[in-house]
This record gives structure tokens, C-alpha cells and sequence, in this order.
């Protein structure tokens, strides 16, 4: 299924070309307190500590796009919900008339892993884009009459820290296509607007506070798997 014109220009009208440097900047930074737990024998510098790193790097650009959101550096709304399924997390980020969930993908085009949860949501959002073929409307008239879209804000980060991609994309509701897909660092190479490096090391009130926020996290998870044993 080829990329859908109408959903392409809401997915981009929600989350516009001019946060995408912000947004960037903020899952760097969040890569760049992550990683910062594992340097100098701080709590996670151990082997079942970097068993965590990935998980720690997606509470790190989930804590960061919180906090750009929170202070008005992203226009967005954003904040940790549960799952449908289970007792896990993720980021939510709410634009208008749009809603995405982060998660990790080895590729730029690739979808995340299989998951019921993420199945189960975009079917629950999108129900009517099934039936387009079926009605003399097109997809792209059909999806006006959605109420909130659903995307996926997809990244992975390489061994060294840097953002491989970030991707804001939205899949069809019964198969793995693409209705509307954005690739945030290669628009921002394309407009020559490459975001400043990031300091050598994390801000140091930045760095406690992402410390405590990650015991305080990993304190709950400890919490939920006690009560539900």
C-alpha cells in the first residue's frame, strides 16, 4: 500500500517540520543521561546492569521528550501510560489529531516487533479504514473521518550512542504498510538544519535527576512484579 497523501500531510500537520531539530534533541539527550549511568561505577556500571542499557535508553528519551513537552520546547503533550497488555510502559506523545507510541525498530521502514498490545491499539483507533475498498470513498477522504490517527515514533540507537534513526510513521490497521511514514533526521539533513552537538557530558542537575526518576522506575517495575506473584 503506498504512502496515503491526506494521512502523510495530517501526520506532518500534527507533529510539524519545524519541531523536528527539538525532537531530535531530545532523544539525544536522552540517549546521553542513559548512557551516563553506566560511566564511572555509578549503579548500572556492572554486567546485569548493561544487560539494561536498551531499556535504560528508552526510559532516557521518554524522560527527555517528557521534559521538552513539559516545558514548552515541543508543542506536544507527552507522558508514560501502560500497555493494554500486561504491566509494561510506553511513551505516549499526543499532536492534533494524532496519537504515537515510541518503540524501537531495527530499520528506518521496518515496524517494531510482533506485540498484541500495539495490534490491538492501532485496530481499536482505526476500525473504518478497513472497510475503505469497499466504499465509494478513498482512504485518504475515509481517514478525515477518523478522530485521532495512530503512529509509531521509531528509533534505535547504535553501540555508540548515536540515533541510527527517528521516524515518525503511521501503519495500516490490519498489516505491516506504511500509510504515512517521516524520516526526522533525514528531513533535518535535507534542510541543512543539523541540530548542535551535544556537550562532552550530561548536565549535572539533569544527570541526578534522571538518576533518581530511573530508581524511582525501575523501584515501581520491582513493585508491580511483587504483587503479581
Amino acid at each position: 500500500m503506498p504512502i496515503v497523501p491526506e494521512i502523510q500531510d495530517r501526520l506532518r500537520a500534527a507533529f510539524p517540520q519545524a519541531n523536528d531539530v527539538a525532537l531530535a534533541r531530545a532523544a539525544r539527550e536522552g540517549v546521553l543521561l542513559a548512557d551516563d549511568l553506566y560511566s564511572g561505577g555509578t549503579l548500572l556500571d556492572n554486567v546485569l546492569g548493561r544487560d539494561l542499557r536498551g531499556h535504560i535508553r528508552r526510559v532516557g528519551i521518554a524522560y527527555r521528550i517528557i521534559e521538552f513537552c513539559r516545558r514548552g520546547d515541543l508543542p506536544f503533550s507527552a507522558e508514560m501510560t501502560s500497555m493494554p497488555r500486561g504491566r509494561w510502559h510506553w511513551l505516549q506523545i499526543r499532536g492534533t489529531g494524532v496519537l504515537a507510541h515510541a518503540c524501537r525498530t531495527d530499520e528506518v521502514f521496518a515496524f517494531p516487533d510482533e506485540a498484541e498490545s500495539r495490534q490491538d491499539l492501532r485496530l481499536a483507533l482505526q476500525p473504518n479504514l478497513l472497510s475503505w475498498s469497499e466504499r465509494d470513498k478513498s482512504l485518504g477522504e475515509i481517514s478525515k473521518e477518523v478522530p485521532e490517527l495512530y503512529a509509531w515514533l521509531t528509533y534505535r540507537v547504535a553501540d555508540d550512542g548515536n540515533l541510527c534513526h527517528l521516524c515518525l510513521a503511521s501503519p495500516a490497521p490490519d498489516d505491516n504498510q506504511w500509510l504515512a511514514h517521516v524520516s526526522i533526521l533525514r528531513e533535518i539533513d535535507l534542510a541543512g538544519r543539523a541540530p548542535p552537538p551535544l556537550p562532552p557530558v550530561a548536565d549535572p542537575k539533569e544527570k541526578l535527576r534522571f538518576k533518581e526518576h530511573v530508581q524511582q522506575t525501575l523501584g515501581r517495575t520491582n513493585d508491580n512484579k511483587v504483587s503479581s506473584e
